[in-house]
């Protein structure tokens, strides 16, 4: 991938709400958005370095911030936010109904290092005491990080869902199942929670954290080149998020917001996907930051500032 000083290639994820960065022009330079599995994107990214501007693993970039690698910055866009408390499926069948019931279970995860995965194992210990520890995590055998000491950690190469189903594992943190496709009828898996939106609401409440899992990297060689590429990107990221929600993109950019889109917003205070650093950005930063630490991935909680390469106007 290549590109020119007067335009900016960022690779990110299909997802609706950024289909109006492409196009946009900002600073001289013009924006082109190309789309892809953001799976691939990460794995892309962290094996060879692939792409000047890409969506990333606001985790990973954490972990490889920690491991003293500085070849990419991030700036303070953020794509893609999720609460993770109906992360976790397990059989119809199954006695599981609480959070707090899988101390010493078998859980099923794609990457134990992504960010979804991170959130999670956070949200077990602190809001219902669950040592991770307790846990084995069985997860592929191609992974973007090592595994932190301590982790009890099985890999597979087998279906995690398959495996679910045939009661190798008592739940899973489920992307995209196949079981989703099915007819409601015919579903075999579900939730551990039953009203994960009532959970989700409460923990928003009590904490004011709205998971954040992706931002937005350049390779530092590109942001040597183009210093105004901070900008522009900010830019373009700022005007699609005005758009999609002038279009009212809920089903897919904010959370509860295809049933109720405006309280929604109220609930938060009228942006649900703030940019920038904000104190309240900050915070949630701070808190993934601490998970990580905690679950081994890095050692010290860096300065948040340090981070982030901020743009020039808000």
């Amino acid at each position: 991938m290549t590109s020119h000083a007067s335009e900016v290639v960022i690779h990110g994820g299909d997802y609706e709400h950024t289909l109006g960065i492409d196009g946009a022009c900002a600073n001289g330079l013009r924006v082109r958005y190309q789309p892809m599995r953001v799976q691939d994107i990460f794995v892309a990214m962290l094996e060879s370095r692939a792409f000047e501007v890409c969506e990333f693993s606001l985790a990973n970039y954490i972990t490889l911030r920690g491991a003293g690698q500085h070849w990419l910055t991030a700036v303070p866009v953020f794509p893609v936010r999720a609460f993770r408390h109906g992360l976790a499926v397990t059989r119809h069948d199954s006695a599981l109904t609480a959070l707090g019931q899988l101390v010493g279970a078998r859980i099923g995860v794609e990457d134990y290092s992504m960010t979804a995965a991170v959130w999670f194992r956070g949200l077990l210990q602190e809001d219902y005491g669950v040592d991770p520890r307790s846990i084995t995590w069985v997860t592929r055998t191609r992974q973007r990080f090592a595994f932190p000491a301590g982790a009890r950690v099985e890999t597979t190469n087998a279906d995690l869902e398959q495996l679910l189903l045939d009661r190798a594992i008592d739940a899973m943190l489920g992307f995209s199942l196949k079981d989703s496709a099915l007819p409601a009828q015919e579903r075999r898996l579900r939730p551990i929670l039953a009203d994960t939106q009532a959970a989700e609401r409460a923990y928003y409440e009590r904490t004011s954290i709205y998971p954040i899992m992706h931002c937005v990297v350049i390779r530092n060689d590109t942001l040597e080149k183009h210093g105004e590429i901070v900008d522009a990107v900010c830019r373009a990221y700022g005007a699609a998020k005005e758009s999609a929600y002038r279009r009212q993109l809920g089903a897919t950019l904010v959370p509860w917001g295809k049933t109720n889109w405006a309280r929604t917003f109220e609930i938060f205070g009228g942006d649900p996907l703030p940019y920038g650093l904000t104190p309240l950005n900050r915070m949630v930063i701070e808190r993934l930051a601490l998970y990580l630490k905690q679950q081994g991935f890095i050692s010290e909680t860096p300065e948040v500032e340090k981070l982030f390469a901020l743009p020039t106007r808000p």
